[in-house]
């Protein structure tokens, strides 16, 4: 049999869950809990205290008592995390972040790579159906091509399984919140930073399957054609996920060296990310170009990929730590009841002896 105050935590308990789903994180006060329920102030007090040891909520002194998203069964406030790789390029260090603001907030989390496979995408999110995490932070597959797993996410959403996008989205899963790059400002502070330089004739690089390729590219187009540049098609190649898997698990630069031909008249190059980049150098290198002389190379992520003995490649970069504790954040915020938006990351732009104008000494 329940004593007052455990009826009262229970009570309590349930309106928790209805808060969080209706985006309110915090309690009533004790005199109107007391007042509502008719109890004493006492009686209230070990309620909360209740709910506090399960942490289902804190106090903040002078305040009141806040929801904390977390369940009472430890088990439970599991953050599902998808991303496309868990051991390469920026991949570590951003799952370093997640983990770390998650744990402080008294959550944990379980990673998994698709290695942007879309046929690998849907097998975790059957496997992660079968139990339910609180939350998902994930790395949308292919994200510029329609997604034949969408029906699975839709099933996690109605198990009330939170859902926020890292780096890209879906877009037709538009109530889900994303954390993304602002691709369109960080092509034209490239575009634009070259051109400063004195670079004219300016070429691009970009991904064709993932979301960040055809914006980078639409912020690219549209600076040029907003500084009155020369504007030809010949001035874009695109590559895919199997063109990539093909230059760096194979050595495979034919790809490579059909773009060196196709941008032989540009005096500057805007690079997709620093794995493309990184190759072009090698090509450019091989195919005689003298660098930076002959052409400026830029990229987008400033790993450690950019910086070399050979060449240190002008880039665009975040915060320290920024993706990723945003993306945690984000989530936290959300299985909080807290009043949370989708958020598009500005890039900062880091100069190196990449951009000497074509000429130079």
């Amino acid at each position: 049999m329940f004593t007052k105050y455990q009826w009262l935590a229970a009570r309590l308990e349930a309106l928790i869950q209805k808060n969080i789903r209706t985006g309110v994180n915090k309690l009533p006060t004790e005199q109107e809990l007391s007042e509502k329920y008719q109890l004493s102030r006492q009686t209230v007090r070990m309620a909360l205290k209740t709910l506090e040891e399960k942490g289902l909520i804190e106090k903040k002194q002078g305040s009141g008592s806040y929801i904390t998203g977390r369940s009472p069964k430890s088990q439970e406030n599991m953050i599902a995390v998808l991303l496309f790789n868990d051991q390469d390029y920026i991949y570590p260090g951003v799952i370093r972040d997640i983990q770390n603001t998650l744990t402080d907030s008294g959550f944990f989390s379980m990673v998994y790579s698709t290695d942007n496979q879309v046929s690998k995408e849907r097998e975790l999110l059957e496997t992660l159906l079968q139990k339910p995490p609180r939350g998902l932070i994930v790395e949308g597959c292919k994200s510029a091509l329609p997604n034949p797993n969408l029906d699975l996410y839709r099933r996690l959403i109605s198990k009330n399984c939170e859902i926020v996008f890292l780096y890209n989205r879906y877009p037709e899963l538009s109530d889900c919140l994303f954390v993304k790059d602002d691709n369109f400002s960080g092509s034209s502070l490239l575009v634009q930073h070259l051109a400063a330089q004195g670079h004219t004739k300016i070429g691009g690089i970009f991904k064709s399957d993932d979301m960040q390729g055809p914006e980078r590219y639409q912020g690219f187009l549209e600076t040029l054609r907003d500084l009155k540049l020369p504007l030809f098609d010949s001035q874009v190649c695109w590559y895919d996920s199997r063109d990539l898997k093909k230059l760096t698990h194979t050595g495979d630069t034919a790809l490579l060296k059909e773009i060196v031909q196709e941008l032989s008249s540009c005096t500057a190059i805007v690079c997709y990310n620093d794995v493309l980049a990184y190759h072009l150098v090698q090509v450019l290198l091989q195919s005689g170009y003298q660098l930076p002389r002959d052409i400026a190379v830029t990229a987008f992520d400033n790993t450690y990929l950019s910086n070399s003995d050979i060449l240190t490649i002008t880039t665009l970069s975040h915060l320290p730590h920024e993706m990723g504790t945003r993306a945690a954040s984000t989530m936290l915020k959300k299985l909080k009841g807290l009043p949370v938006h989708s958020q598009e990351v500005r890039w900062n732009l880091n100069q190196k002896e990449s951009t000497l104008q074509s000429g130079n000494p």
